[in-house]
């Protein structure tokens, strides 16, 4: 791990410097799809491709918002002070970043950064009172929650994931649709509760927000 990735401010610079590249890629599929619109000219986008090319941005971005947070928490358990300057408390005593990594996955084959219960629950245990971690996710659980469906449906298309998958669109829609809609499909959905914004720009947002408000 890089020195500079020890420092929240890099962490937190790094993670939406990658949002915002990402979000150009979205405008441009976007501008590349909507060229031909109305015209006779050929589509150099196709309707299936701008949706293969959504999920891929929206999978991306979920990759870098899981390395952001376990670098942020891992951070506070070696009791970095976010900007407020606030103090926090680490019931672990690590060496070092790695250490303290090691010493939460313990027997565990793996650390999951994907659930918001998963991660509260985390902070309860090795942060007091699990800040700075615990306020802003439990503001964000149910989004999170939801957003976590989507990325494990494009990442598995199991059973399983189908289920969580249709979840989110019962939640949207009241019903679950005859035709179940693509990840890429939803993504591109108008939001209900800010109706100019689509699911991917809602997630950018939530993103922005969540890791301003954890660092």
């Amino acid at each position: 791990m890089p020195k500079s990735r020890r420092k929240l401010s890099a962490v937190l610079r790094d993670f939406h410097t990658e949002l915002r590249r990402l979000e150009r890629f979205d405008a441009e599929n976007q501008a590349r799809f909507s060229a031909s619109l109305g015209t006779a000219q050929p589509s150099t986008l196709s309707k299936h491709q701008l949706h293969f090319l959504t999920e891929a941005v929206f999978f991306r971005a979920y990759r870098a918002y899981e390395s952001f947070v376990r670098d942020t928490f891992l951070l506070y358990c070696l009791e970095k002070r976010p900007r407020s300057g606030a103090r926090v408390v680490s019931f672990l005593n690590p060496r070092s970043f790695q250490h303290a990594e090691r010493l939460i996955q313990s027997s565990m084959p793996f650390l999951d950064w994907k659930s918001p219960d998963t991660i509260l629950d985390r902070a309860e245990i090795y942060l007091k009172d699990g800040f700075p971690i615990k306020l802003p996710y439990a503001t964000h659980r149910e989004v999170l929650q939801d957003f976590r469906k989507i990325r494990n449906h494009i990442a598995h298309d199991s059973k399983e994931s189908l289920n969580g998958y249709k979840q989110v669109l019962r939640k949207h829609y009241g019903t679950i649709p005859l035709k179940i809609p693509s990840p890429g499909e939803f993504l591109l959905v108008r939001d209900k509760k800010n109706p100019k914004k689509y699911k991917l720009l809602i997630f950018f947002d939530v993103m922005s927000k969540l890791s301003n408000d954890l660092t």
